[in-house]
C-alpha cells in the first residue's frame, strides 16, 4: 500500500504528464472526483493552485513546474528495486492507491 505522501506525489506526477484530470485519474485507476479531491489537498498543502484549467485540460503553474523535478526524484527514491517491473507484470490495480 502507498502512504498518503507517495499517493499525492503520484497524483502530481500524473497531472504533470497527462495535463488532464480525467486522463490522470484513469492512469492511476481513480475516479475523476477522487483525483480532484487529491489535487485540492495538494493545493492546500503547497499554497499554490498548481494546475489551471484551460479548454482542453490543465496547465501547470510556475510553482508546479518548479516542483516537478523534485516530485519525480522523490518518487524514484520511494520506489523499491524491481517495483516498476512488478507493476508492469501484475498491473497497478493490485496495489492500493489511497488519496
Amino acid at each position: 500500500m502507498f502512504d498518503k505522501t507517495q499517493s499525492l506525489l503520484m497524483v502530481f506526477d500524473a497531472l504533470m504528464t497527462e495535463r488532464s484530470v480525467t486522463r490522470a485519474a484513469a492512469r492511476l485507476h481513480l475516479s475523476q472526483p477522487a483525483l480532484s479531491h487529491a489535487l485540492a489537498r495538494l493545493r492546500e498543502a503547497l499554497g499554490d493552485e498548481l494546475f489551471v484549467r484551460v479548454a482542453r485540460g490543465v496547465v501547470p503553474t510556475p510553482r508546479a513546474l518548479e516542483l516537478a523535478p523534485l516530485a519525480k526524484e522523490a518518487l524514484s527514491r520511494l520506489q523499491l528495486p524491481g517495483s516498476a517491473r512488478r507493476a508492469r507484470q501484475t498491473g497497478i490495480r493490485n496495489r492500493a492507491l489511497v488519496v
